[in-house]
């Protein structure tokens, strides 16, 4: 209809049109203006169109992804969740496994629905006998909350020392053939160098209140008291490390001379005294033990600075200053 109006109007212009040659251009002009004028009307309204559909395809778009993740969510909530929970590195804090941590991550761990169970990916030569301690009561005080969930303890290529304190708090641990585990001693380690001091001339000037304050600087000979105290300390944190062993493998554990000797085994070795209950993997046991829950992993989140200062020695620091340590 505009259409048809719009050559009417040419039509009725170039009827009505003068002859002279000044009228002549202003109808052109006119001709031209209302041309222009239904060309930028058809624009308009084909722009208006493009945005109308663009507008309902994105907004059904939203539609879709929000039905589809309310979906995957309630899927989700309505399947078994199989926590994760990576343990690689040295114990202690400030170090790769630090006890308020990894504490933190078994309670959120714990507040999963349907959680069909946890497993501990363990990679460690050990660390603070502290902080392994608080790990393996942490351990121990969910499995009596939660008896129907169990925790397993996977060995990768070690779990010495620390690192076996924590996995015989586990319900079950398991272990490559060629993974190395055990280590159950205490170790503290130093160096006299009272005697180099001697030779090269140079006086130490230490002044303590306690006769026994000194008793672990390199450049005092130790006395024999300091020998017999320190050594009585780790002898029972030797004997708590023991006892912790003994609750957490129960009846599996076979006593030999060897086994708190301080002494690693391998994973072959271990399962023969009781140390672990079989060989194993972590993808292995995933599959044949919880094939239909969802593994979601739980690990400890670093500020990328944390990293840069144990890079230039914060935490070495921190490790001369821990002198008594499970490894």
């Amino acid at each position: 209809a505009r259409e048809e109006a719009k050559q009417q109007a040419v039509k009725t212009a170039e009827e009505s049109k003068p002859e002279n040659d000044t009228d002549t251009k202003l109808w052109q002009l006119l001709e031209k203006t209302l041309n222009d004028t239904v060309v930028e009307k058809r624009r308009a309204r084909r722009w208006k169109i493009f945005f109308r559909f663009t507008t309902m395809f994105f907004i059904a778009a939203l539609i879709g992804v929000v039905v589809s993740q309310m979906t995957l969510t309630t899927a989700n909530l309505n399947k078994d969740t199989l926590a994760i929970i990576p343990m690689r590195g040295v114990i202690g804090s400030g170090a790769d496994i630090e006890a308020s941590e990894y504490v933190d991550l078994l309670d959120d761990a714990y507040r999963r629905q349907n959680l069909a169970g946890v497993v501990i990916e363990m990679n460690s030569p050990g660390g603070s006998p502290v902080h392994a301690g608080i790990i393996y009561d942490a351990i121990r005080q969910k499995e009596s909350l939660y008896p129907n969930v169990p925790i397993i303890v996977v060995v990768e290529d070690l779990a010495a020392s620390g690192g076996y304190y924590i996995a015989s708090a586990a319900d079950e641990i398991y272990a490559d053939k060629a993974s190395l585990v055990g280590s159950i001693g205490v170790i503290s380690s130093g160096w006299d160098a009272s005697k180099l001091m001697d030779k090269i001339g140079v006086e130490r000037r230490t002044f303590t209140a306690g006769r026994n304050k000194d008793f672990l600087d390199p450049f005092v000979p130790m006395s024999k008291e300091g020998k017999e105290k320190w050594q009585v300390v780790l002898d029972e944190t030797h004997q708590q490390f023991i006892n912790a062993v003994k609750v957490g493998r129960g009846d599996r554990l076979k006593i030999t001379d060897d086994v708190f000797s301080g002494m690693v085994f391998t994973g072959v070795q271990a399962q023969k005294i009781g140390l672990i209950d079989g060989l194993s993997s972590a993808n292995n046991l995933l599959k044949t033990r919880f094939p239909n829950a969802t593994p979601v992993v739980f690990a400890p989140e670093h500020d990328p600075w944390e990293k840069v200062a144990k890079e230039f020695g914060v935490q070495f620091a921190a490790n001369i200053l821990t002198r008594l340590s499970l490894q």
